[in-house]
C-alpha cells in the first residue's frame, strides 16, 4: 500500500477534514553554544513553524529551518512561499489528499524545499492525529521503535576538548559520534580521530564531517591517516555541486564517503551513486522537501546499497520527533540520526524529545507525538518584514 492509499484508508474524509487555514510562525531558537564548521557557523536556529487546521478544529504542526547554505532559503522567503504559493493550494482540500497536494505543489513551485518541508510535516501530523495513530504508521509502519543518535562533536579545533566532550556523552550511553573537521590541520584532525578511538573503545561509531571545506588532496590525506582508527565515513569533504571532485575522493579513499550538502533530490542520490562518488547520504527535510521525501530517499538508498544518516538543523523537538518517526520507518539508518533539538537552549514544545541510555524512542501518541507551546513560541518570534 502506498502512502497515499494509507492516508485514504485511515484518515476520515468529508467536510470535517477540509483544510481551512495555514498559518506561519517564524521564530529564532537560541542555542546552548554555536556550531562551528569548516565553511560556516550556526549561532542561532531560525525556523518556520506552520500550523494547519481542519474544519473540525483539529490541527497539525510542522517546522523547518531557514538555511541559505543548505537550502538557499531565508525565513522571510519561506513564510512568503507558504502564505502566497502553498496555502492557496491547500485550503479547501481534504487532509487525506496530502500526498497529492504536496506533489502538486512541488510541480507548481521551483525550490522552496524548506517551506514545503514544514507544510509536509504539518500535514503528516494532522493526518495521523485525525486517524488516531502515530505518524510512523502513515510513513509505511515502524521497522524499529528506537534509534541511536549520531552526536555532533568538535568544532573547537582542540583535541583534548573534543575527547572530553565525547567521553562525557559516552558515560550517558552514547555510542555514535561525528567529528566536525576542516578547522585545523589535516594531520591534527586525523590524530584526534585516533585519540577518540583510544578513549571510546572499539564499540563506538566514529565519523567525520568536513562540510565542503577540503580539496581532493586534503580529503584523501585525512581518510588515509584516519582509516586505521576505524573511521566509519567522511561526510561532504568537497564543495557541493562538484561531483567529479567528490568521486575522485571516493575513488582513492579507504573509508566510505557520504554526501550531505550535495543531496537535494532523489535524482541527486542516483547521480552520485552512478558516479561511484558515495557510500551513503545524509538526508534532511529542508533539502528534500519533507518527511515523506526523506522516507522515499531512505528507501532508494537501501535499494542502491547506500548507508543512511538522517539529519536536521537546529530545530525543536517537533521536527526532531518527525525525524525519529522517519528513522523508525526507513529500511536502513546505519549511520544514525543527528538531532538538532539537542543543541537548543530553549525548546518551544510542551515535552522535549530526550535521549535515554543512548537511544531515542519513537513517540507513541497520535501524530508526531509532540505539542507546540504557542506562548513560548510567541516569545521566540522572529520578525520577517
Amino acid at each position: 500500500m502506498s502512502m497515499a492509499e494509507a492516508d485514504r484508508a485511515t484518515v476520515p474524509g468529508g467536510r470535517a477534514s477540509e483544510i481551512v487555514s495555514v498559518d506561519c510562525f517564524p521564530a529564532c531558537l537560541p542555542l546552548k553554544k554555536p556550531l562551528v564548521m569548516s565553511t560556516y557557523r550556526i549561532d542561532s536556529g531560525p525556523v518556520l513553524f506552520v500550523r494547519i487546521r481542519a474544519r473540525d478544529g483539529m490541527e497539525g504542526w510542522g517546522e523547518a529551518a531557514a538555511s541559505p547554505v543548505m537550502s538557499g532559503e531565508t525565513l522571510a522567503g519561506m513564510a512568503a512561499a507558504v502564505r502566497e504559493m502553498i496555502a492557496p493550494q491547500l485550503i479547501g482540500r481534504e487532509v487525506a489528499d496530502r500526498s497529492a497536494a504536496c506533489a502538486g505543489i512541488r510541480r507548481a513551485m521551483y525550490g522552496n524545499r524548506g517551506a514545503l518541508a514544514a507544510v509536509d510535516m504539518a500535514l503528516l501530523d494532522l493526518a495521523a492525529r485525525m486517524a488516531g495513530v502515530p505518524a510512523v504508521d502513515l510513513l509505511g509502519g515502524a521497522l524499529r521503535r528506537s534509534v541511536e543518535p549520531l552526536w555532533l562533536i568538535g568544532g573547537t579545533g582542540e583535541a583534548e576538548r573534543d575527547v572530553a566532550d565525547a567521553l562525557a556523552l559516552h558515560a550517558k550511553g552514547v555510542r555514535r559520534f561525528k567529528l566536525k573537521v576542516g578547522l585545523t590541520s589535516v594531520d591534527a584532525e586525523a590524530e584526534t580521530v585516533g585519540r577518540l578511538r583510544a578513549a571510546l573503545g572499539e564499540d563506538c561509531l566514529i565519523a567525520a564531517d568536513a562540510n565542503m571545506g577540503w580539496d581532493v588532496q586534503s580529503a584523501l590525506r585525512f581518510t588515509r591517516a584516519a582509516a586505521p582508527f576505524g573511521l566509519a565515513f567522511l561526510e561532504q569533504p568537497t564543495p557541493a555541486g562538484d561531483l567529479a571532485r567528490l568521486a575522485a575522493v571516493a575513488a582513492g579513499s579507504p573509508v566510505p564517503i557520504g554526501a550531505d550538502e550535495s543531496i537535494h533530490a532523489l535524482s541527486d542520490i542516483l547521480r552520485h551513486h552512478e558516479a561511484k562518488a558515495i557510500g551513503g547520504a545524509s538526508l534532511k527535510t529542508i533539502k528534500l522537501g519533507g518527511i515523506t521525501q526523506v522516507v522515499a530517499a531512505g528507501a532508494l538508498c537501501d535499494l542502491l546499497g547506500l548507508s543512511v544518516n538522517l539529519a536536521m538543523m537546529m530545530e525543536s523537538s517537533l521536527a526532531a520527533s518527525a525525524m525519529v518517526h522517519a528513522a523508525c520507518a526507513v529500511p536502513n539508518v546505519d549511520w544514525g540520526l543527528s538531532l538538532g533539538n539537542l543543541w537548543l537552549a530553549e525548546d518551544p514544545t510542551t515535552t522535549a524529545l530526550t535521549v535515554q541510555d543512548g537511544r531515542v524512542g519513537c513517540p507513541a501518541g497520535p501524530g508526531l507525538g509532540v505539542t507546540v507551546d504557542e506562548r513560548h513560541l510567541a516569545a521566540l518570534a522572529a520578525p520577517v518584514g
